[in-house]
């Protein structure tokens, strides 16, 4: 009788046992479906994120592509004002150092029909000031931080005689056109001829004197 009252105490033990294990189990069933389930929802909303991530990129890369083709345009329609239509610009864009970078490009097109494309400071310094006085204009004009004016030191000066007349009467457009006042020093007389005001700098025994002459 005893050993039967040991097996009973022993079979309850073991149901009792059996029983935390059970209610063990489930608990940690229960916390496992929760996991999954927040993992499941941790997932969409990475997914989610991923798409909107992407959605934005697309977005960026299409405004650069934009942004990129006008800024081409501008600088471009400067050369044909002083050059020619055979001249235009490109912009390629890379990484560099993990970061966006950008190659700026002159491209010319031959009278036999060779293309030629050369980097910024590959070419010579004429074309290189008329790439350069456009992009100027268009760090200023997407600056709102500061007012409408560009100060120049010589723009142009690579240029020859007849194109310089050609590059002044630009400025003097874009600077009208645009309300941009366009601040500079230059060695050109005909600058003096476009421009609204005149000052003139002298050395006097030392002293540099500016006197209006326009």
């Amino acid at each position: 009788m005893e050993k039967i009252d040991d097996l009973k105490r022993r079979a309850q033990s073991v149901r009792d046992a059996y029983m935390i294990l059970s209610e063990r189990q489930r608990a940690a069933g229960e916390k496992v479906e929760k996991l999954e389930a927040e993992m499941a929802g941790i997932a969409k909303e990475m997914h989610t994120r991923s798409e909107a991530i992407s959605f934005i990129e697309d977005v960026a890369a299409n405004e650069r592509v934009a942004v990129k083709e006008r800024v081409e345009r501008l600088v471009t329609d400067c050369l044909h004002e002083v050059y020619d239509d055979s001249y235009s610009v490109e912009f390629d864009y890379g990484m560099r150092g993990g970061k966006t970078a950008v190659e700026i490009s002159m491209v010319r097109k031959c009278d036999d029909g060779l293309v030629v494309k050369r980097q910024i400071d590959g070419i010579g310094g004429g074309v290189s000031d008329m790439m350069a006085f456009p992009l100027k204009l268009v760090v200023l004009l997407n600056d709102g931080e500061y007012d409408s004016v560009l100060i120049t030191d010589e723009p142009g000066k690579h240029l020859d005689t007849t194109r310089v007349r050609k590059f002044a009467e630009f400025v003097r457009t874009v600077s009208h056109e645009l309300g941009v006042q366009i601040i500079m020093s230059s060695h050109w007389d005909i600058m003096k001829d476009v421009a609204d005001t005149v000052h003139e700098v002298s050395l006097d025994d030392s002293v540099s004197r500016v006197k209006r002459v326009k």
